[in-house]
This record gives C-alpha cells, sequence and structure tokens, in this order.
C-alpha cells in the first residue's frame, strides 16, 4: 500500500514530543491505527468528520472508553502539533486547521475489578488509625495502611520489606521494594515526611530482633508476615474503622493508591512510576494519557487524601 504523507509527519512529530520510550510506543500503535483507517479510505486530508466517523468505528469493534479516550488525547496531540507547525514545516494550507479542537473527549469510569476507597473514605482510615494509637501494633497499622495509600505498594513488598530497605539518599527518604520473586531490587518508593514519621515512630517502640519493618505479633518470629495474617489486620482495621463494607482487600489499597493520585490531577506516566508498570498498557485501565508533569507523586497524592501538607 503507498505511504500515506502523514506518515512522515508523525515520525518528525513523534522525534520533536519530549516523551518517554514507553509513551512513544503507545503513540506509535494509536496512529498506526489511524493511519490505517485513512489509507483503507483513501483519505488524503483528514477533517473533523473523518475523525468522527473513526471514533465510531473503533467504538463498534468493542475498543473499552479508556482505549478510545487515549485515542482521542493522542490524535488532539499530533493535530495540534501541525497546525501550529503548518509554516515551518511547510504544510498544505490544509492543515493550518487544527481539525479536532471541536472534537471533546468523552467521559471516563475507573474500570477494575476490586473495590476502591474514596478519597473521603481513604482520608478517614488514615487519621482514624493514627487517632487511635495506643500499643505498639496500633503504630504499625498506622504506619503500613499509610504506606500502601500513599505509595500503591503490593502487599507481598509491604510484607517482605525489611528495616534495613529504609534509607536517607540525597536528603530524601526512600524504601527499596523487595517482592514478586526478586531477593534484591534497585526500585524504591519515594516515603512522605509525614509518613516516614509514623514508620519511624513504630519502629521507636519495637524491641524485637526480626528484621523485617512489618511484623506480626509472634515476638519469636524473624520470617516475614503472612499473608492471611495480613489481610486479617487489614479486616480487623476496616471493621474497628467502620469500613468493613467497603470490602476492600489488600491489593484494593494498590488500586486506591493509583486511581485517587488520578483523581487528585496527577498524569499516566505519574501513575506508571507510582505503581512501577513496565508497561503503559497495565496502567490505561485507570484513565486516559495526558503530558507528565514534575513528578511529586507521593507527596501530592498524600496531600489530597490527608488535606494537609504532611501534617500527620
Amino acid at each position: 500500500m503507498i505511504k500515506h504523507p502523514l506518515e512522515d509527519l508523525i515520525e518528525t512529530y513523534l522525534y520533536e514530543k519530549d516523551i518517554t520510550t514507553q509513551t512513544r510506543e503507545v503513540y506509535q500503535t494509536i496512529l498506526k491505527q489511524y493511519i490505517a483507517f485513512i489509507k483503507t479510505n483513501h483519505i488524503s486530508h483528514a477533517t473533523t468528520q473523518d475523525v468522527e466517523i473513526y471514533l465510531d468505528v473503533i467504538r463498534l469493534k468493542g475498543c473499552s472508553v479508556q482505549w478510545i479516550r487515549l485515542q482521542i488525547t493522542v490524535l488532539k496531540g499530533l493535530y495540534h502539533y501541525l497546525s501550529m507547525n503548518q509554516i515551518r514545516l511547510g504544510l498544505d494550507v490544509s492543515y493550518a486547521c487544527d481539525i479536532m479542537e471541536s472534537i471533546k473527549n468523552i467521559r471516563i469510569k475507573i474500570m477494575i475489578s476490586k473495590p476502591i476507597l474514596t478519597p473521603e473514605q481513604a482520608k478517614h482510615l488514615i487519621l482514624y488509625l493514627k487517632d487511635h494509637r495506643r500499643c505498639i501494633w496500633h503504630f504499625r497499622d498506622y504506619a503500613l495502611i499509610y504506606l500502601m495509600i500513599t505509595t500503591g505498594l503490593r502487599s507481598v513488598e509491604v510484607r517482605r520489606a525489611r528495616n534495613k530497605d529504609l534509607k536517607m539518599i540525597h536528603g530524601m527518604h526512600i524504601l527499596y521494594v523487595q517482592g514478586k520473586g526478586r531477593n534484591s531490587s534497585d526500585e524504591f518508593v519515594k516515603i512522605s515526611n509525614g509518613l516516614f514519621e509514623a514508620i519511624t515512630d513504630y519502629i521507636k517502640k519495637r524491641k524485637d530482633q526480626n528484621p523485617y519493618l512489618f511484623v506480626s505479633r509472634s515476638k519469636r518470629s524473624t520470617k516475614p508476615m503472612g499473608r492471611m495474617t495480613f489481610q486479617g489486620i487489614l479486616k480487623r482495621i476496616l471493621r474497628d474503622s467502620g469500613l468493613e463494607d467497603t470490602h476492600i482487600t489488600t491489593h484494593s489499597l494498590r488500586h486506591t493508591a493509583a486511581t485517587l493520585n488520578l483523581k487528585r490531577g496527577g498524569t499516566l506516566e505519574e501513575t506508571k512510576r507510582l505503581l512501577r508498570h513496565v508497561n503503559m498498557t497495565n496502567t490505561l485501565i485507570y484513565t486516559h494519557a495526558i503530558e507528565s508533569q514534575d513528578d511529586q507523586t507521593i507527596s501530592k497524592l498524600e496531600d489530597f487524601i490527608l488535606g494537609e501538607n504532611n501534617q500527620t
């Protein structure tokens, strides 16, 4: 099939666009699909109506709302670029008009299989645990839940975290991540000041020799907390805090962190980094892609949930 003129323009657009390799791959996939449509329909210069027909076609094919919204975002970026650079690139005058300007993005719902906490519920849970600290286990529960909701760590990663994994690097508190079958990892999550204080308050009260960051009530154990023990702790926490009807699981807390990060205005790139996804398509279940912003994800997410600047 003859090469469409837009294909070279897309290569120039992606070359000049400041995005990550993973994001570029997603853009290329979407634009390749779009190019196939306009070539099949012998469209030399697409119009707004052509794009609307294209979107209707992919809807009829059963594409998800998330994918359609991402398609709109990518096409908006492309045609805005072409209209702004029509003279510089020596393009036909038809490109001076941004054909995507009148196309509005569609509403989207978070499509995940597990329940999540609302911002109000997340704030209630964290502050409830903070205000009801009495014995050492209350300090553990507060730090544990605080960590999961604001970093998106998996249950296994939290259970396998060791005391030595908590570090200070270049003036920043971090926690190296262990889990998913790895014995060691260069991955880490940033720890906000409020969360660091919650963790250290718990550590100061411990007198055991267990090397793990969060431990069960067994004083003799030197092993990581078991999965069932962890689930039991969460079940008790939800019951005591009045959130038992939410049916939240340990993995739901990871979904909660991702969803609330997007609701506070975080980008797909930030959420991908928060969840440490290898492939961006895994992050697309939460929302559409938008441009990268300054990466202050952990502190911004904490502020969104607690409504204050690390005053915990």
